[in-house]
């Protein structure tokens, strides 16, 4: 594959302009009176009937892979692809240290699902796909979408809510970004920015420029030396652009990856890239439990649907320190909670995703870039519903919609 160091600039919107669509939605934020009535609902009770084989999961492939730069550029290209090295303990690391330098991104701009097609679009335009189909699935969403799907048996208070486009045979999905999100975004206490912050540093402290093997002493002495005092900067972000399958359903995803473990090699990357996360120390039986029912459980979803076999863990204390670092394989988890009262199923979250993508193909009928759809999942009436919004902005990219006819 060969990879372009040019930016790509903001793309055009397909029936509208860039000014509108980055920019809060206030109108379409929430779904008028008349919209209201949904035309297909999808219980979720009982879990029972989804306790039953897991469906086919074909092992995730790459496309293609991209970065955004410091600037938030978009670049075709692996520039951001950074290296895991065990990160130092002894002394313990701050996780807040650095906190009020960090570089941020606005957190008020929605940016869709463009870096997904515009990644695709590259592909198409320049011929690179492996194969012909490559780049058409029957859905298209980032992997944070088919997160939520995944862990919704198990997560029953989490609401959620995405707009759906289908184009062809194609069905997109993206987040649907509310005011309250980006309130919420804004607004939150320094607490919980400070937490947030601890896992982007966590990162920095896992992570160099080069692969380790090919680095001497020195240099990797140099590079660790680096990454201790290095600013946090959120704009930065190498991505993987895949392609999979669940049950009858193919599925082209998008994911941000932290790291990789060595060279990153052309066939199957995904087998070394590698997920960081923190967490608080589990320090009784309590903290433990809440740590493999809630957090696992999206440790899992997120590496098994994006391929990727090691989640390294930062267990932090209160002050932020890092006390603990621990590796826990992707295939471990479900038989770490296996057995355990009120814990999640494997089978469950793969059986009720696989009925809820076939749930949106027997509902999301009309097509057009500019006809849309929304599902929600509500807490309350324990329910995935699907409402047509007719006629709205179309939330594709003018150079993606192009590029279909290629």
């Amino acid at each position: 594959m060969s990879n372009s160091d040019q930016p790509l600039g903001a793309k055009r919107r397909a029936s509208q302009n860039d000014t509108s669509r980055n920019t809060l939605d206030t109108k379409h934020a929430r779904l008028e009176p008349e919209m209201r009535t949904p035309i297909a609902r999808l219980g979720i009770h009982p879990l029972s009937k989804y306790r039953q084989a897991c469906p086919q999961f074909k092992e995730p492939r790459e496309i293609i892979s991209f970065s955004y730069d410091e600037t938030r550029q978009m670049r075709m290209d692996n520039h951001q692809l950074k290296y895991y090295y065990p990160p130092r303990i002894d002394p313990m690391p701050s996780l807040f240290a650095g906190f009020e330098q960090q570089i941020c991104r606005d957190s008020t701009k929605n940016e869709h699902i463009d870096g997904l097609l515009n990644a695709l679009a590259y592909v198409r335009t320049k011929n690179e796909a492996a194969e012909p189909n490559d780049t058409r699935a029957d859905f298209v969403m980032y992997r944070g979408m088919l997160t939520r799907i995944f862990v919704t048996p198990f997560s029953l208070r989490d609401a959620w809510s995405m707009n759906i486009a289908r184009v062809g045979a194609t069905i997109y999905v993206e987040d649907n970004v509310t005011d309250e999100m980006i309130a919420d975004r804004s607004g939150s206490s320094e607490q919980h920015r400070r937490l947030m912050y601890s896992g982007y540093k966590f990162e920095t402290l896992c992570m160099v420029d080069e692969p380790p093997e090919t680095l001497s002493r020195e240099q990797l002495d140099e590079q660790l030396a680096k990454q201790a005092c290095e600013v946090v900067n959120t704009h930065s972000e190498y991505c993987t652009v895949f392609r999979t399958q669940l049950g009858p359903h193919s599925i082209i995803s998008g994911a941000e990856v932290d790291c990789i473990d060595r060279a990153k090699p052309h066939e199957f990357p995904n087998r070394s890239y590698r997920e960081l996360k923190t967490s608080r120390c589990l320090d009784s039986e309590k903290a433990r439990n809440s740590f493999e029912r809630f957090k696992l459980l999206k440790f899992w979803a997120q590496s098994f649907i994006a391929g990727i076999p090691v989640v390294t863990v930062g267990f932090r204390d209160d002050e932020g320190r890092l006390k603990e670092v621990q590796d826990i394989r992707t295939q471990d988890m479900p038989r770490m909670v296996r057995g355990k009262p009120r814990m999640w199923e494997a089978n469950v979250c793969m059986n009720f995703a696989n009925q809820v993508l076939q749930f949106i193909k027997d509902n999301v009928t009309d097509g057009g870039p500019d006809t849309q759809y929304r599902i929600e999942y509500s807490p309350e009436e324990a329910q995935v519903q699907i409402y047509s919004l007719g006629k709205r902005p179309s939330f594709l990219t003018a150079e993606y919609i192009k590029s279909l006819s290629k």
